[in-house]
């Protein structure tokens, strides 16, 4: 999977924040009350929810190890509405992209979408999630929602995969490059398969994406625990 995974690094989530942005042009007009019901208050209830599920599964572990005990854990899930928890970070940004986003609806697009392309492009490293994060995956949101770009599958592959294994696909203006061609080959590519009868499935997994891929969490712990645990 190593391969793949380094394929895929440069536009997995910046495909994310751009599909999310993509839809955005429709809602953004309504009034504050009706959007942050929508796209604030759904998205802070998942993350909420999923992270008191996850820290409430490893919480025992958790306050075993700490020398405060539950003091700790309780510590550790207040800790959460700063620091995102874990792989629950995309969920926690995206309300802040939202407001962002609606926030600066009267300043030029163009201002917007270089200001975000020069915080990803800078090497922002705070420590905090939040801000690291916001800095390097706002321009890919804004891009949905401002641009809609669809750009050429084939040739995105092909320099996509030479960039990635020869080695340059971290590197400052082509990792922002990548990211915004990897993100508008993967809606090009779902708009072709939405034509097709065989696609169901798939349609299924990307209505129910964020339930899919958060319910993972409990069939990982266990296969972990099972791989880990030394053969007697």
């Amino acid at each position: 999977m190593h391969a793949w995974v380094a394929f895929a690094k440069p536009f997995r989530m910046p495909d994310f924040f751009l599909i999310s942005g993509l839809f955005l042009a429709r809602v953004i007009d309504r009034d504050w009350r009706t959007y942050i019901d929508r796209k604030v208050v759904h998205f802070a209830y998942f993350y909420v929810l999923w992270m008191t599920i996850q820290i409430g599964v490893k919480a025992p572990g958790m306050a075993a190890e700490a020398a405060d005990g539950w003091h700790a854990v309780v510590r550790f899930y207040l800790m959460a509405f700063v620091e995102p928890f874990g792989t629950l970070w995309f969920i926690y940004l995206l309300p802040v992209f939202f407001v962002v986003t609606k926030l600066t609806r009267t300043v030029p697009p163009l201002a917007i979408f270089l200001i975000g392309a020069a915080l990803e492009i800078a090497p922002i490293h705070t420590g905090w999630t939040a801000i690291d994060e916001f800095a390097e995956r706002f321009v890919y949101f804004y891009a949905g929602y401002w641009l809609g770009a669809v750009l050429a599958l084939a040739l995105w592959g092909i320099i996509n995969g030479i960039l990635v294994f020869k080695g340059y696909g971290d590197l400052p203006f082509i990792s922002l490059g990548l990211g915004l061609l990897g993100a508008g080959a993967v809606v090009t590519a779902a708009t072709l398969m939405a034509q097709t009868n065989w696609s169901s499935p798939l349609r299924y997994l990307g209505a129910n994406t964020i339930v899919v891929y958060l319910a993972f969490f409990f069939g990982m712990a266990a296969s972990r625990v099972v791989l880990l645990r030394p053969a007697s």
